[in-house]
């Protein structure tokens, strides 16, 4: 995949990582966990896991810290969903083009 992404895009491509959890995720985790909106499954991971970028594909792809994504829920609180919008969600990453 990213022998011709130069070639393909322009550019080098980025770094690929999935970054551990620290401490400050695992706070940010627990916070978390307390907004009802938040299922377990996503506590867990962010248990686990910091942060994802994957910088090489298409536009690249990015799973935002526990702390990110309490921070915009903070800010922003929660975004309509569905074709309908009845239901909430969290925003808990990017496509690298602007979409969250």
């Amino acid at each position: 995949m990213t022998r011709e992404f130069e070639r393909r895009h322009g550019y080098p491509p980025g770094v690929n990582e999935v970054r551990p959890a620290d401490h400050a995720d695992l706070s940010a985790a627990r916070t978390l966990a307390q907004v009802s909106l938040v299922p377990g499954d996503l506590v867990t991971f962010y248990e686990s896991i910091g942060e994802v970028t994957w910088a090489d594909v298409g536009n690249g792809y990015f799973v935002a810290s526990a702390a990110d994504v309490l921070l915009g829920f903070q800010q922003y609180g929660t975004v309509d969903l569905g074709a309908d919008q009845k239901h909430r969600g969290l925003v808990i990453g990017s496509n690298g083009g602007g979409l969250s």
